[in-house]
């Protein structure tokens, strides 16, 4: 994002102090919010929050954005995608035994 645009935003001042207290920029805060309505290439996952907060207080503080991220998340889909076939085929493989068994 090359092109930027500063302007003035107010928000409540119970979110600024939560914000300041957990060490995030607010700018970081403001864009990763716009980005996750406006792209229409975002989604949204739901995360503990240890997870949310080490993934708020990285992307805040390394000037990082989500295409970064994209790698790695693609390994992550590539490994569930592996584990849940792994699991569903040991699964289908117990029941055709059962029913061999049942003949």
């Amino acid at each position: 994002m090359d092109d930027m645009k500063r302007v003035n935003v107010h928000i409540p001042k119970d979110y600024y102090e939560s914000i300041m207290e957990r060490g995030l920029k607010l700018s970081g805060v403001i864009r990763e919010a716009l980005e996750d309505q406006l792209n229409p290439n975002t989604i949204t996952i739901s995360v503990s929050e240890d997870t949310h907060r080490i993934y708020m207080d990285l992307f805040s503080t390394t000037n990082c954005e989500d295409k970064d991220f994209e790698p790695y998340l693609r390994e992550a889909l590539q490994k569930f995608v592996s584990d849940i076939i792994e699991k569903r085929s040991d699964k289908l493989l117990s029941l055709k035994k059962e029913l061999e068994v049942k003949k």
